[in-house]
C-alpha cells in the first residue's frame, strides 16, 4: 500500500484582502459521496450529498478531524477533505464573478 498525503494546501482559509474574512470555495460534486449531519440533538446523521450538488467551504470542521463544514441547501454538514478533493471540481465564486461583472457594466 503506498502512503497517502494529505493536501491541506489545496483548501486554504486565507483569509482575503478585501474583508479580512476567511476566504472561501466553492465546489461541484461530480459523483454522489457521504457527508455528515449533526442535527442540534448532537448525533451525527450520515447523508449522502447528490451529483451537482454547488457546496461553499465554510471553514474545517469542529466534529471531524480532516474534515470541512460545508453549505448546501440550507444546511451545514461536514465532508472529509478526501472525498472533497477526488468527487468534486472547484467552481469560480459566483458571488465574485457577479460583481466583476457588473463593475466592468460601470
Amino acid at each position: 500500500m503506498a502512503p497517502f498525503a494529505s493536501s491541506t494546501a489545496a483548501l486554504s482559509t486565507a483569509t482575503s484582502d478585501e474583508s479580512k474574512a476567511p476566504a472561501t470555495r466553492a465546489y461541484r460534486t461530480r459523483s454522489s459521496f457521504v457527508a455528515v449531519y449533526f442535527p442540534e440533538s448532537g448525533k451525527g446523521q450520515i447523508v449522502f450529498l447528490p451529483k451537482g450538488a454547488m457546496l461553499r467551504v465554510l471553514k474545517p470542521s469542529s466534529c471531524l478531524p480532516e474534515a470541512f463544514e460545508v453549505w448546501f441547501e440550507n444546511q451545514i454538514y461536514n465532508v472529509f477533505e478526501i472525498d472533497l478533493l477526488a468527487r468534486s471540481s472547484v467552481i469560480p465564486d459566483p458571488m465574485r464573478a457577479k460583481g466583476r461583472a457588473m463593475a466592468a457594466c460601470a
